[in-house]
């Protein structure tokens, strides 16, 4: 009789928490799916707004160029990528400018070019000559390269030319009582340039954790200038050997300015050299003209008589 009343007991409060539930909870439940539905509903209508807001080119055009340029990037071999990022982080435009990047604008330098070339042959009614075609399609191509590659070096020389008078100042604030990581800072913030760039860029670097002799070595293979591979190393074996960095400092100024110096010697050296070939193609016939011009008038009004 006891389990009868308490099987009566479990099922009358079982049937009584069923009822609780379904008048209650679950049409909160209920409530909350089709409100979570709608949000989910407005926030893909509210995207897909966003993105239908966006211009013809930033939806179809940029991804196209993007799949595009990252297949011809894949295509290249490793060497010439390696070389191209090697021009893309000594000429300081490794943030601004990919490798894929580079080779999309020479290729379509390129046929612009060729085209052009081949229009300009049409229009003058000039016979279309193949030959001057790939040729300006070469050029197109060569062009970004050559443009980079002088960018590259004329930076690396920038480098180079203010490497010594940087030294300088940075010993003499490091004897004026500056730690090392202060005196680079105010040095860079009173010289300006590409070496000062690329300083605050690794001081940025080792303060966020990134080991200091690692992030100048980082630095030398950005640049790629012996003279601040040399400073560096110094600078590296002064930490670990505990030497005075200001005597350290003074060496290598005196040393960049001695090479510097040597370097001006050896572009002064090759000036005659490199004037020889203007004297003789653009001097000497103006020189032979006014010189012989006069005598060999007269001697054709001599042999005329």
């Amino acid at each position: 009789m006891e389990f009868i009343v308490y099987i009566s007991l479990f099922l009358t409060t079982s049937f009584l928490f069923y009822i609780f539930y379904e008048t209650f909870v679950v049409p909160k439940q209920v409530v909350k799916q089709r409100l979570d539905n709608v949000k989910v509903m407005a926030d893909t209508r509210d995207a897909f707004d966003e993105e239908m807001r966006e211009s013809f080119a930033e939806r179809v055009i940029n991804p196209v160029y993007e799949r595009i340029i990252q297949g011809l990037g894949n295509m290249a071999p490793s060497s010439i990528k390696k070389q191209y990022e090697q021009l893309l982080s000594s000429s300081g435009t490794k943030g601004t400018m990919e490798f894929n990047n580079v080779i999309a604008i020479q290729l379509m330098l390129s046929v612009l070019m060729a085209f052009g070339t081949y229009y300009l042959m049409r229009l003058t009614e000039q016979p279309t000559n193949g030959l001057y075609v790939a040729l300006a399609g070469a050029a197109g191509f060569l062009l970004p390269y050559s443009s980079l590659r002088t960018k590259s070096k004329k930076r690396i020389e920038a480098i180079e030319y203010a490497l010594p008078s940087f030294l300088d100042v940075l010993y003499v604030s490091v004897e004026a009582g500056l730690a090392f990581d202060m005196a680079i800072y105010r040095t860079t913030d009173k010289m300006k340039g590409p070496l000062s760039e690329e300083l605050l860029s690794t001081m940025n670097e080792i303060s966020k954790g990134k080991g200091r002799s690692e992030a100048l070595r980082d630095m030398v293979k950005r640049t790629h200038v012996a003279d601040l591979g040399t400073f560096v190393t110094s600078i590296i074996q002064a930490e670990e050997m505990g030497s005075n960095i200001g005597n350290v400092l003074r060496i290598q100024a005196d040393t960049m300015r001695l090479n510097k110096r040597q370097r001006a010697e050896a572009f002064a050296a090759k000036i005659p050299t490199k004037m020889l070939f203007p004297i003789v193609f653009f001097m000497f016939p103006a020189l032979f003209v006014v010189i012989l011009g006069p005598a060999v008038l007269n001697i054709m009004e001599t042999l005329m008589k």
